[in-house]
């Protein structure tokens, strides 16, 4: 009886150690990113500048579709092109002052014609079952979208 108890509590400490691994965390993440999000607002930060500037008729009413398959396709309500892609979710971790930090990236290429259109390595800010928020890097300043699920 009490070997029993020893190897049930034994199993249940590995059990709560695996499901905090690197592995597990994106796993879940990406099981929540999977699906179409419709842009419900853009902005950009040119490099110094203090304030964002609102891109919205740019972005707006676009949708990206993320498959299990780790492709992916982004629809242009203004060109009224759909571009496919791949995508990659990205589990950064740091530690900084002995205090180790995760962040969660995305990284998306889109393509025209087998020729890149579209690449993005975006921060993730806030990913649920119905919003995704992201803050994309790019040569002149940032990006920063909001997305929600379709």
């Amino acid at each position: 009886m009490k070997f029993t108890f020893k190897l049930f509590i034994y199993a249940a400490f590995i059990i709560m150690a695996s499901a905090c691994t690197d592995e597990y965390r994106l796993e879940r993440k990406e099981d929540r990113l999977y699906g179409a999000w419709i842009f419900e607002s853009a902005s950009f930060k040119e490099n110094g500048d203090l304030f964002r500037k609102n891109r919205d008729a740019e972005f707006v009413g676009d949708i990206i579709e993320f498959y299990r398959d780790y492709t992916a396709s982004f629809d242009d309500r203004l060109d009224r092109v759909v571009y496919p892609g791949n995508w990659e979710l990205i589990l950064d971790r740091a530690t900084y002052d002995g205090e180790d930090d995760a962040e969660f990236l995305l990284d998306m290429d889109f393509f025209d014609r087998g020729r890149p259109a579209m690449t993005y390595l975006c921060g993730v800010n806030n990913l649920s079952w119905e919003r995704l928020n992201l803050r994309a890097n790019v040569r002149g300043g940032v990006y920063y979208f909001r997305l929600r699920r379709l």
